[in-house]
């Protein structure tokens, strides 16, 4: 079966969403089109008072020709007929005039017509007194107060006062349903603006929701698809990142983790392979012998360290890190010149002899002019080294250079980056068989780590790192560019950054043996873990 592209099914959603949108505002469109210009049924409650007035003004007419005939019937047969139909359209008039009475009273109803409906109804009431006032003489056959009454106050009268009263009602009414007529205009006006606006916001969330996926979604799976397909390609030298969401930047961060154990790996069997070649019992021994010591645990102190031979298994570089009987740890780095088996020999002598020089004397002055004496037989070696003396307590550090790269002080300033806070000059110069009978060659000097400060300790072969063909070194610049993108300045994130971009400069395969120590001092209390000599940590016993 045929699988659709994750770009593809985005594009058809997209698309699907933008039709029906479309459909929707059509129809919007339609509907709002066919709304009527004018309205002209009575609407709200000026339509209900209307209609009340009028059942009102047929009721009242049919009740008063009803009560005319009735007080002018002669013969008793037509007399009783009419007096039947008065009774049932007074009734009539009583059912139509409640609704104005409630109308009248009601706080609903507009002022100025409650004031005429109540000058009507008042009206109203003055010719219901009249009526009944005449009834009551036409009943009892009482004919000349009867006559007396039609002359002296008539109710056709009153009767013509209600349906002048009732003008200005039908006035007023006609008025507000005007106003209630203008107010619907207004209002299916704002309600087509507030339809037109819907439907265009409607009709751009559609496209700028597809374009966030395509920006967040699918450029950046594309983006790191490529880079993965270079990785698959040989292209092991290039890092993969994705400046992008969390998820998909955590699927890089996978794929980068990978593309360095890959590197490791490779960089491992060419090791291997070159042992072979060096003699692998020999090696094997040489390396043992190397190995430095696993970290004192000290708290509110870190590091990590890591070792990359440049041919085989065996370095003339090496580093450890020895307790002291005064409870201070000495952070020693060398790198003997040459490599192979025999740098490796003369890099055991040189350890073996720091290692005694400094438990008998913790200075690093007098640790580098005692293991000078290895080169007494070795005219044609040499050997840069820093022996660093670090106080847990106090943070102050005490060191000698003979001829190193300059040991650095860095913090990390946030946005600056990082920074070099100071360096460990040299105090001396190299050793080897030129200074062996010289008083004084190698001083101490003195400085201090301040909290969040990371000394880092490294051989040539770090900064000196450079592509084949090329004379354009990495130097410690490139170092600091490389991690001032780390995000925290740790141990070992500074030195797995450190190797890799040493790595990535050189086209993946090292010209000469790179070491390098990182400890830190930290704001709060953190034990020092122990380092494995290639970097790698261990917990604590």
């Amino acid at each position: 079966m045929t699988r659709t592209s994750l770009q593809r099914r985005v594009s058809i959603m997209g698309v699907s969403f933008l039709l029906i949108v479309l459909v929707l505002t059509v129809v919007l469109l339609i509907s709002t089109a066919r709304t009527p210009d004018e309205v002209d049924e009575p609407l709200g409650g000026t339509a209900t008072v209307s209609k009340q007035v009028a059942d009102f003004q047929q009721s009242i007419v049919e009740a008063q020709s009803v009560h005319q005939l009735y007080v002018t019937a002669s013969d008793t047969g037509r007399l009783r007929e009419t007096e039947d139909r008065r009774v049932k359209t007074m009734l009539r008039y009583e059912r139509a005039r409640e609704p104005l009475v409630v109308a009248a009273s009601s706080d609903e109803t507009d002022e100025q017509l409650r004031a005429q409906l109540t000058k009507v109804l008042d009206d109203a009431a003055a010719w219901r007194a009249t009526t009944e006032r005449q009834a009551s003489f036409k009943r009892q056959g009482d004919s000349v107060q009867l006559s007396r009454s039609i002359l002296d106050a008539p109710a056709a009268t009153a009767f013509l006062k209600i349906y002048q009263d009732l003008d200005p009602v039908d006035e007023r009414i006609v008025e507000l349903q005007d106003a209630e007529r203008e107010a619907l205009r207004d209002q299916r006006d704002q309600s087509r603006y507030v339809q037109f606006v819907v439907a265009a916001i409607a009709l751009l969330l559609v496209p700028t929701a597809l374009y966030l996926v395509r920006r967040w979604v699918i450029h950046p799976l594309g983006s790191l698809s490529e880079q993965l397909l270079r990785v698959g390609g040989g292209d092991l030298q290039t890092p993969v990142a994705l400046p992008g969401p969390p998820e998909l930047a955590a699927v890089a961060a996978s794929a980068e983790t990978m593309r360095r154990r890959i590197l490791d790996e490779l960089a491992d069997a060419v090791s291997a392979r070159e042992a072979l070649q060096q003699g692998q019992p020999l090696v094997a021994e040489v390396r043992d012998q190397l190995t430095a010591h696993d970290l004192p645990v000290v708290p509110g102190w870190s590091s990590a360290a890591a070792l990359r031979p440049a041919e085989g298994l065996l370095a003339g570089d090496w580093y450890d890190v020895l307790p002291l009987a005064d409870g201070r740890f000495a952070v020693v780095v060398a790198d003997v010149s040459g490599h192979g088996a025999r740098a490796g020999i003369v890099a055991i002598q040189l350890k073996r002899l720091l290692e005694a020089a400094l438990h008998l004397a913790p200075e690093p002055d007098l640790a580098l002019a005692m293991a000078a004496r290895v080169f007494s037989d070795e005219a044609e070696r040499f050997a840069s080294c820093v022996v660093v003396v670090v106080d847990p307590d106090s943070g102050t550090v005490s060191y000698a250079n003979a001829g190193h790269p300059a040991p650095v002080v860095l913090r990390h300033d946030g946005e600056s980056g990082v920074r070099v806070v100071s360096e460990l000059e040299a105090t001396g110069p190299l050793l080897s068989w030129l200074h062996l009978d010289v008083p004084g060659s190698w001083s101490t000097r003195t400085t201090s780590l301040a909290p969040g400060s990371v000394l880092v300790v490294y051989t040539d072969g770090l900064t000196e790192a450079r592509p084949t063909g090329s004379t354009d070194e990495l130097g410690v610049e490139g170092v600091l560019a490389a991690l001032g993108a780390l995000p925290e300045l740790t141990p070992q994130a500074l030195v797995d950054e450190a190797l890799d971009v040493a790595r990535r400069f050189s086209g993946g395969r090292a010209r000469d043996d790179v070491t390098l120590v990182a400890l830190a001092r930290g704001t709060a209390s953190v034990p020092l873990v122990p380092a494995m000599r290639d970097g790698t940590q261990e917990p604590p016993a």
